[in-house]
């Protein structure tokens, strides 16, 4: 419930997600449980984007990283006890 997992081609690759700098990436943003903001932060710190991750819906999130370093994806909507703890990585070389 508190954890995001990244899905390619049908592979789960867990909290953690490597890419290509310069990559174009369309996420399918989505939910099991209950309502999550799925927000993306760059390596320093900016918010670059965002969206809702709803139970029942795909919200496509279009995201260029451009930019190499470690990304972190937060949850912006108290979901329960452990909305603090649920992050993700984007590693972009």
């Amino acid at each position: 419930m508190w954890a995001w997992e990244f899905v390619v081609d049908g592979e789960s690759r867990g909290p953690r997600l490597e890419l290509p700098a310069g990559k174009l990436v369309e996420f399918a943003v989505s939910a099991r449980d209950v309502n999550h903001g799925f927000g993306i932060y760059d390596p320093q710190g900016r918010l670059v984007a965002q969206t809702q991750a709803m139970p029942g819906y795909v919200n496509p999130l279009r995201v260029r990283f451009d930019e190499p370093g470690t990304y972190h994806v937060l949850c912006l909507e108290y979901c329960g006890l452990g909305h603090a703890v649920m992050m993700g990585e984007i590693s972009v070389q």
